[in-house]
Formats: C-alpha cells, structure tokens, sequence
C-alpha cells in the first residue's frame, strides 16, 4: 500500500474490520467493479478523503464566515434575541457555517467514492457486452474442432485475454477458481455468474451451467449463444446509432446553437453596455472548450476506447533447459559487457533503421510524425511571433494591441497547420490500409476453408491462396508464404502475419486459427466459423460507417450555420454601428467607444475554437477516436480562417 492507504488504514481500519458487515454491498459493488484491493482498504481510503475535503471545506467556510458576517449589523437582530447570543453572533454562525461546510463537503465525497463503484461496474459491464459475442464465437470455434475439453478452452482464452477483451477476464476467474482454489466446474460457474456485473454474461454462465450440469450439448449451446450474440449486436447496433442520434442533436442545440444563440444576444448587449463582453469572453474561451470536452467524456463513456495493440505479439524469450545436466565453464571476464554491447548495437540498428525508413515508421505508427513535426511548428512560431511579443517578460503581454494579435494569430493557426497536416495525412494512409485489409480478409478464410475442405493441409492452403488475389493482402500473404518455405512453423508465420496487418480483427482471427491447428484436425470448421465472424464484423462496421457519415455531415452542417452568422456579424453588423460620440443619434443610447476590432477578433476567435471542438466531436462520432476528428478540425478551421481573412 502506498502511504495514503497506510494512514487511512491505520485511522479506520480497525472501526471497519468490527463492523464489517455494514460494507458487504460495498464488497460486492467492488467485485463487479474489479478494482483490484480490499474493501477495508477503499472505504479507509474513502473516508480519509473525505475528512481531508471536509477540512478543506470547513476552513473555506470559517474564512467565509470571518470574512462576511462580521461586517453585519447587529441593530436589526431584534430584543428577543438572547444577550449572549447577540453579542457573540458573528462568531456563532461563523462556527455553523464551518460545520455545515464539512458535513456536506465530507458526504459528498464519501458518496462519490462509493458512487464510482457503480459507475465502474457498469463501465465494466458495457466492456463484457462488447467483447462477449467474439469470446462465444472463440470458445464455439474450439468446440467444434474437438481437440480440447471445456476448461482447455477456458484456459486458451484466458490466455488471450488481451485481445477477447473482458469477457475473457471474467471466464479467467473461473480457471483461477478451479486451478488456484480446488473448485469444481459448476460451483465456478455459479460463482462467476454471481460476480460479473454484466447480466448478459451472468445469463450466458447460467445457461452452460445447466448445459454442464443435464449433460448436454455444449457445442450446440455455444453456437446458439454466438448466432444469439450476434443478433444482439444488430439490434444494439440500431439503439447506439439511435442514441448518437439524441447526442448529436442535443450537441447542435446545447454546444453550437446555445453558445451562437448568447454569443448574439450578447453583442447586441454590448452595443449599450461594455460588461457584457467578459461574459462573451468566457463563453468563447471557456464555456465552448470545456463543455466540448464534457461531451465527448460522454461520448467516450457511450463507445469506449478502443484498446491499444500490444507492441509485439510474436516475440517471446525461452529459457533452453535441453542441456541443462552438462557443464558449462565460467565465461569471460568481459562477457557482460559484450551482452551490454549487443543491446547496444540493437537499439543503434532500430535507429539506423528509422532514419533510413521513417516513411515506413510513421505509416505504421503515425503518432512518431509528431517528432518531426512539433518542432518545426515550434521553431516556426519561435521565429515569427518572436518579433511582437517577448516570451520571458510575460507583463510584455498587456502592451500588445489588437493589430499585433492578428498577427500572431496568422502565425499560431499556420504553425497548428504545419504539426497536424503530416500527422493527419499518415493517420489517413494507416486507415485506409486498416480498411482494405479487414475487407478482404473474410474473402481471404473462406479461400482457405474452401481449399482445406478439399483435403489439403493449413500449410499447403495458405502456399496455394497466393494464386488468388486477395487486394491489399497480396503482399502479406507473400510474406506469409515465405516465412513459411524458409522453415518457420506455421504458428510462427502466422504470429508474424499478424503482427504486420495490426488490426483488431486479424488478432482475434489469428490467434484463433493458431489455436485450433495446435489442438484439431477439423481446421476447415474453425476457418469457416472465423470467416463468418469476421464477415460480420466487417457488415458491422460498414453500416456503422455509413450511419456515422450522416451525423458527421449534420456537425458540419451546423458548424456553417455558426459561421455564417458570426461572419454576418462581423462583416455587416458591427461594422453599421457607430463608432464615435459624434455618430450617435438621439434616443440611441449606444456606448460611445465601441471597439469593432476587438469583437473581430473574438468572433474570429469564435469561428476556430467551434471548429476544433466540432471536428474532434465529428471524428469521435464517426470514428469512434479522437484522433481521427483532426482531419476535420483543420478543414473547419481553414475554412473559417480564410472567410475571416479574405473577407473581412
């Protein structure tokens, strides 16, 4: 335990260990939620935070109360008031004050640690749900084959849990239970169900537990499972997009038509009084970034983020035990430090190789653009808004007016131009490559399957699907095939295939066809159940696509509308009032130092900051990913940049 948890432990551990039957809902939110320690521990640790906040509070609210209630006049209090409470006044409700602001403060922070549990057990749940139909299609794979038992192909998956995501988590605790704990199958079993916050999953356990215990088909009920599966997913398909729908509509109204709507109203206020232009201020600079990022938190708790690939899946270190009764002479003195040399000499290869290949480098790993790009963005800026502002003297700030900051905007947007244009362009070309392939890869196992069904082995199918054009896999499959001739085993190939493609489909297919040609003859069943898998998969998607590109296109819709009319504000609205005490006319009472350059500019400002935040909405919505909003962020903010500089 770190040493927060040791003084929580040590001031309420005791009190929660003698009544811990108060906290066993607490347990079982814990279990559900996976958060990995003792209830003793987080409700310590809740409880230690709380106090600490509830201190806080309570200071803030003595402040408050030293601060204010001792200016209040005691004359109106009235005769009836006791003496002493009449004189002492201030300082009594200076105490309640305090003690009101620890009670509320420390309860709320108590309830949004246990609150959290909830929150994370239905996080959880969403996670199990998603990866459940590609868990029932692995486990029906293996099945059929008829190579390995139930708990072998509980165990394989547990293996995996990497890439079959949570459910494989969930079916690893019942390995745990029946290898580390000496639990039978069906006693697991019941465990699982009653521990897994995911009532789909808990359905599924209950349903093989009667299979297991009335000694029926397991292999019928799995493939029952995955067609039902497969079906939920349609059906929940349909309801997300129907929710992103809601989303995207309260988006427009609460975060683009709300914000225009003030930002109107507040012009027109401005004309009369000049306090509304803080309140403008805040709305552009403040009020649109943070509620831009509230809603793609929500976004985010709707569709997950996709889990990261691990960096190599092929690669594992062996310890060679073949010779381990012979006798081995001591090495040489400097034998370490040969060792040190050769991973040396590997890492300067690595770096040979990316500098004499960094198109490759970054085409598979965009992000490593960044490091060419960032600083030539930030030497760009360096040479160029250097000239008007001095960056070590920040007071230099306040002596810059509004014709220099146009400037340095020019400056700003183009070095935001140069750092994102590279990384967006090779995000595009990864992408698109990710598409091709997941698009013919299901063309690509049901050639193999057809060609197995025939008789001919896993080895020689893959040797003869080179004659068939596969699209972009063609190379790949070369690959394959030659890693293969020059005498790597079929599941190292295979490892490396995958390893090459890096999409989320192909790990799963992969590692289950490597599986089921370790333990079964019947590869031709488990190529088939992959290729339809995948097959839906890649529908799925496609659809998605499809019905994302409608919201994607509403948001640009609505980002034009707002565009139009800040331009129409800035470009004739403004610019028609008067600008001096001499142009006002009787019964206009206008403010008389209007400063049309300054609200340019904001509106300006306006214009970009909507565009960034629309197109990182637009590109979690259509994409499901932040980075993939990029593209759109830079086309909405040139687009604004050029109407306000051309046109204004």
């Amino acid at each position: 335990m770190n040493p927060i948890d040791s003084v929580a432990y040590l001031l309420f551990g005791k009190y929660i260990r003698e009544h811990f039957d108060y906290f066993l809902d607490t347990r079982e939110k814990m279990r559900r939620a996976d958060m990995g320690m003792l209830v003793e521990q987080y409700i310590s640790q809740a409880c230690l935070m709380s106090l600490i906040v509830g201190i806080l509070a309570a200071i803030s609210g003595f402040l408050i109360g030293l601060r204010f209630f001792h200016s209040i006049s005691l004359d109106n209090l009235g005769k009836n008031i006791h003496p002493i409470i009449s004189s002492n006044f201030p300082e009594i409700f200076t105490v309640l004050l305090s003690t009101t602001f620890f009670v509320v403060a420390a309860a709320l922070t108590y309830y949004v640690f246990i609150s959290i549990l909830d929150v994370q057990g239905n996080v959880r749940s969403n996670f199990i749900n998603q990866s459940l139909p590609h868990a029932t299609a692995y486990l029906y794979a293996l099945s059929r084959g008829g190579g390995l038992n139930l708990l072998d192909i509980m165990r394989s998956i547990t293996e995996n849990y990497q890439i079959y995501g949570a459910a494989a988590e969930e079916i690893g605790y019942i390995v745990k239970d029946m290898e580390y704990y000496g639990t039978d199958l069906l006693t697991a079993l019941e465990k699982a169900g009653n521990r897994t916050p995911s009532h789909k999953f808990k359905d599924f356990i209950e349903g093989l537990n009667s299979i297991v215990t009335s000694g029926g088909d397991i292999t019928a009920y799995l493939k029952a499972k995955n067609d039902q599966y497969r079906l939920t997913a349609l059906k929940e398909q349909k309801v997300f997009f129907e929710t992103l729908g809601v989303l995207a509509e309260v988006y427009i109204s609460a975060f683009v038509a709300g914000p225009l709507f003030l930002i109107t109203i507040l012009v027109v206020l401005g004309l009369v009084n000049p306090s509304s232009a803080s309140i403008l201020n805040l709305i552009v600079y403040v009020i649109i970034p943070i509620s831009t990022v509230i809603f793609i938190l929500l976004l985010n708790s709707l569709t997950g983020e996709k889990v990261k690939l691990p960096q190599a899946v092929y690669v594992r270190e062996k310890k060679l035990d073949v010779f381990s009764n012979v006798n081995i002479r001591e090495g040489d003195d400097d034998e370490e430090e040969l060792r040190k040399k050769f991973k040396l000499f590997e890492r300067i290869n690595y770096l040979n190789y990316m500098l004499r290949h960094p198109f490759n480098i970054m085409k598979n790993n965009p992000p490593y653009v960044f490091l060419i790009s960032l600083p030539l963005a930030l030497i760009y800026a360096h040479f160029t808004i250097g000239d008007y502002i001095n960056l070590a003297n920040i007071g230099s700030y306040k002596n810059i007016g509004i014709y220099t900051l146009n400037i340095i905007d020019d400056h700003i947007f183009i070095a935001m131009i140069i750092l994102l244009i590279p990384f967006i362009i090779f995000d595009e070309i990864k992408s698109y490559r990710i598409r091709q392939i997941e698009a013919h890869i299901p063309e690509f196992l049901k050639n193999l399957a057809s060609i197995n069904e025939a008789g001919i082995l896993l080895v020689d199918a893959i040797q003869m699907s080179m004659q068939m054009k596969v699209g972009v896999l063609n190379s790949e499959v070369k690959h394959l095939v030659n890693d293969i001739s020059w005498g790597s085993r079929v599941d190292e190939a295979l490892r490396k295939f995958e390893y090459r493609i890096r999409t989320e489909m192909t790990r799963r297919i992969i590692t289950l066809i490597i599986k089921a040609n370790e333990t079964t003859g019947d590869i031709k069943s488990v190529l088939t159940i992959a290729a339809h898998d995948a097959d839906i998969q890649h529908s799925l998607k496609k659809e998605r696509n499809a019905e994302m590109f409608v919201y994607v296109f509403i948001i640009y819709i609505s980002f034009m509308v707002f565009l139009f009319i800040v331009y129409i504000l800035a470009a004739y609205f403004l610019p028609a009032m008067p600008s001096s005490t001499g142009e006002l006319q009787a019964g206009l009472p206008l403010i008389a130092n209007f400063d049309l350059e300054a609200y340019t500019m904001l509106f300006f400002h306006a214009a970009l900051i909507q565009g960034f935040c629309s197109g990182i909405v637009a590109g979690k919505m259509g994409n499901g990913n932040i980075h993939s909003g990029l593209k759109h962020s830079v086309f909405m903010m040139s687009t604004a940049y050029l109407i306000f500089t051309l046109f204004i």
